[in-house]
């Protein structure tokens, strides 16, 4: 996903958010494989990038694809307990995991706590509430979705971003809504996970076996004719930090 034409868009644009300049000091949390503390790395050689995750597994991945990049360093630990003191970054980043975080603005708490005075925050979070699927079968598709938005801890995040850094005490806080369009099953299968999700839906008895295969019959002729559909929005926001 991280290659598509959307996804470096968005990306680029919370880049451009941190406002690196210099020597700065920028932390990625919830960095995973380090897609994106290897960019920053690359676009910015002056920068030190640390990532963050509390998964060990990606933490090696992610060491094993910066290898030779001195300035992108990784640790692991929790995003709701950073293991960094007060004001230590001049920006810092989190990218589609508030959404799977229970209490997220504990999270955004920590971000706030460790970035300096004046320093940028920046989220990048989907809101399921406006996700949808279409492929004729409006029906099944709004129960697919349904389920879909319950499988995460916070579905509606995007939108609720904007209140909980304000109650984190940043400043200067701004929006922009990036329309994620998927025209195509087999992108739509990737992005989405659509086959599990329709197995889901029929192992919770939302759908019919027999819906579930009209379902699929039903995507596979309107994504071959340009009619499939399938579409989410992904708010970014950003901030400042106090003087």
């Amino acid at each position: 996903m991280n290659e598509t034409p959307f996804f470096k868009r968005y990306k680029r644009e919370t880049w451009d958010a941190l406002q690196i300049s210099g020597n700065s000091k920028i932390l990625d949390v919830a960095c995973g494989v380090g897609f994106d503390v290897i960019g920053l790395a690359r676009r910015f050689p002056r920068a030190d990038v640390f990532g963050l995750d509390s998964a060990h597994g990606f933490l090696g991945l992610a060491r094993e694809r910066a290898r030779g990049l001195r300035n992108a360093l990784f640790v692991g630990g929790d995003s709701r307990r950073l293991p960094f003191g007060d004001r230590q970054f001049d920006g810092v980043r989190i990218d589609r995991s508030l959404q799977h975080i229970s209490a997220p603005i504990e999270a955004l708490r920590e971000m706030v706590r460790v970035t300096r005075k004046g320093g940028r925050i920046v989220v990048a979070e989907p809101d399921w509430g406006t996700y949808f699927v279409y492929n004729g079968k409006l029906e099944t598709g709004a129960k697919m979705a349904g389920l879909w938005e319950k499988s995460f801890a916070n579905p509606y995040i995007g939108r609720e971003i904007g209140v909980l850094l304000q109650k984190c005490g940043v400043e200067n806080i701004d929006c922009r809504a990036h329309a994620l369009i998927v025209r195509s099953l087999d992108a739509a299968e990737i992005i989405f996970d659509l086959a599990r999700v329709t197995e889901n839906c029929v192992s919770a008895g939302v759908l019919t076996r027999d819906e579930a295969e009209d379902w699929s019959s039903a995507s596979q002729a309107a994504s071959q004719s340009g009619a499939f559909l399938a579409c989410l929005n992904i708010m970014l926001w950003d901030g400042s930090i106090p003087d």
